[in-house]
């Protein structure tokens, strides 16, 4: 052990038996008992140095081991917490790109401003009740329900190994069976999509163009059916140029398949006034969206997100709206946000800036009730989500529980671990890191967060000087 760590093992010695002389106070006087009762164990005793000293001695080791795991990297930092104890820390202030690991943050305002038992509710209308089977046309109106799909469309998640036994979705056959329930058999007119609750703002003009064709994120809207994409070929996924269009025409081919003549679909033409509801369809409750989210990291439900958080705080269904509106909230939770600089939802902008000291402060949050979602929510390594094929057979499989965060040149996992005693920890590295080298990092820095709080006996009792044989 340096001099330094022996200083701060002496210190913690001399402290430690200085509070134990001082404070001994028999436990029957502690609790009210009469002077002359049985002494017991003091509230604090000699007994417990051995402990204090060690965990003590342990978090050093933790933080030589952590600071060895992000050496190399440009930019890190990390927070690791037992209970509400901060342990150990490096740069925990630092702002730096966060990914994925910013859906925390916009789940947590999420589930404050909406609530988990919100239910976004798609609702097709029109200028009056039908009469005769004909309804001379219909509106399909967005609430912004990111997972809003078609049947092949859920099969073909459940296929995938990250949203496999994780997606939910709000099925589009169900609105197309209650319209027909209604007697509609006619539309001339056809299926207007209205996705005016958010802007037009298909992709963040700072977003790199290669997302317009990545399987990753679609183009956003109120009105978006199977996240945007057309699925070809049941494998292959190409975006649509316009959502609420597309999800016109998909209505309108679930109606024509279900005997219901259809005139052409259409898109961006308001609806009456004061329209008539023909027909609705509610997704599931928010808490099962946000665990989704998180543990497959679906870009889109956290772009529409942030839109409706605009819409609900701010008045306006815009991005730049909702992410003033995830600042504003966790400010006003008590989360720290000094250097947080938010430009999107899901954290594919490079432009996002996010602390450890932000990411720990959403999980100390997710402790309470009114959070647990979050906690809930994460990816599990080796079982669900983007770590289920990850450190499949280790000793964190099923006990490490973290939001991963993956970009060229960054990675980042944030979450809760569990091999004896409880952590929670955040991570950041920002470099020269490719995708696969981003994920080695964060894992191996998860390994050596499970060693604690296990030490070598070295570590306590530095090895003996060697003797240096006299000459002469």
């Amino acid at each position: 052990m340096s001099p330094t760590a022996w200083r701060a093992v002496a210190a913690g010695l001399g402290v430690a038996g200085l509070v134990c002389l001082g404070l001994a106070v028999p436990a029957s006087r502690a609790s009210g008992g009469a002077p002359n009762g049985s002494l017991g164990t003091p509230l604090w005793s000699a007994r417990r140095v051995p402990t204090l000293v060690g965990d003590a001695a342990a978090a050093q080791h933790l933080q030589r081991a952590l600071d060895g795991d992000v050496g190399g990297v440009a930019a890190s930092c990390f927070v690791v917490a037992e209970g509400r104890q901060p342990l150990v820390a490096h740069a925990p202030d630092s702002a730096l790109i966060p990914a994925s690991t910013e859906k925390l943050l916009t789940a947590t305002a999420a589930l404050h401003v909406l609530g988990p038992d919100f239910r976004y509710e798609t609702k097709v209308v029109a200028a009056a009740p039908p009469a005769g089977g004909t309804e001379p046309q219909v509106w399909m109106v967005g609430a912004g329900d990111s997972v809003l799909a078609t049947g092949d469309f859920a099969a073909y998640l459940q296929s995938q190994p990250t949203t496999h036994n994780v997606a939910v979705t709000t099925r589009l056959e169900p609105l197309a069976d209650a319209i027909v329930n209604q007697g509609v058999r006619s539309i001339p007119g056809g299926v207007v999509g209205d996705d005016a609750r958010y802007d037009a703002q298909r992709y963040l003009p700072s977003w790199p163009p290669s997302y317009r064709t990545d399987p990753d994120i679609g183009p956003l809207g109120a009105l978006t059916v199977n996240g945007g994409y057309k699925l070809v070929g049941g494998s292959r996924l190409v975006p649509v140029d316009d959502p609420a269009l597309a999800a016109a025409q998909t209505l309108t081919q679930l109606l024509q398949a279900r005997g219901v003549q259809v005139g052409p679909a259409s898109a961006h033409q308001p609806p009456p006034a004061a329209p008539a509801t023909v027909a609705s369809v509610s997704s599931p409750p928010l808490r099962d969206i946000l665990t989704s989210d998180l543990r497959a990291s679906n870009n889109l439900t956290g772009e529409l997100l942030v839109k409706e958080l605009g819409v609900r705080v701010g008045g306006q269904g815009t991005t730049s709206a909702g992410v003033r509106a995830i600042t504003s909230t966790l400010q006003g939770l008590g989360v720290p946000t000094s250097g947080l600089s938010l430009v999107d939802g899901s954290g594919l902008d490079r432009g996002d800036r996010v602390s450890c000291r932000t990411l720990a402060g959403v999980l100390d949050l997710a402790a309470q009730p009114a959070f647990r979602t979050i906690l809930d929510a994460l990816p599990v390594a080796g079982e669900q989500g983007t770590l289920a094929g990850r450190l499949q057979g280790t000793p964190l499989a099923g006990k490490l529980r973290a939001k991963t965060g993956t970009l060229s040149g960054v990675g980042g996992l944030a979450g809760v671990l569990d091999v004896g005693r409880p952590l929670r920890f955040a991570l950041l590295l920002n470099g020269n890191l490719t995708l696969a080298q981003a994920m080695d990092a964060r894992e191996r820095f998860a390994v050596t967060l499970a060693t604690f709080p296990d030490i070598s006996g070295d570590a306590l009792v530095p090895a003996p000087a060697a003797v240096t044989p006299r000459t002469g």
